[in-house]
């Protein structure tokens, strides 16, 4: 008997925070309609109507996105190793933390890309802010 009162009550506090999980969701909500209100029907300028509306259109697209798409894991290959864990943990300095986190980072395959979509050299970065420095330095 008791059991059957105590999952009953988990499932209640499991609705209730899905509920109030949309608490934040509805107070953006209101406040853009609200934003929709006052500059569509009380400003009604036309130059104004134009760029609220494509931003608009573009914020409401990518909320939805954001809200609506199921969280995902990352792939195994970006968790730390047990072995790498244990050296970060057992580590109590933080530069020296920083450091290990950066080195196990250069394995990954992740590249920073340009606006061409090519990929980004940062020795090229380097070069070109030595170059800088050099320039004004003179």
């Amino acid at each position: 008997m008791r059991r059957g009162w105590k999952m009953a009550l988990s499932g209640g506090l499991r609705c209730c925070r899905r509920v109030l999980s949309w608490v934040p969701v509805l107070v953006i909500v209101l406040v853009v309609l609200w934003s929709y209100y006052a500059y569509v029907f009380e400003l009604c300028l036309v130059i104004y109507l134009i760029f609220y509306h494509a931003i608009f259109v573009f914020f409401t697209w990518t909320y939805w996105k954001s809200i609506f798409t199921l969280p995902q894991q990352p792939n195994q290959k970006f968790h730390l190793s047990y072995t790498d864990k244990e050296r970060y943990e057992n580590e109590e300095r933080p530069e020296v933390q920083k450091q290990m986190l950066s080195d196990m980072a250069k394995k990954l395959p992740v590249y920073t890309r340009t606006g061409s979509g090519g990929q980004f050299i940062q020795s090229r970065l380097e070069r070109q802010i030595n170059k800088d420095l050099r320039k004004t330095e003179s």
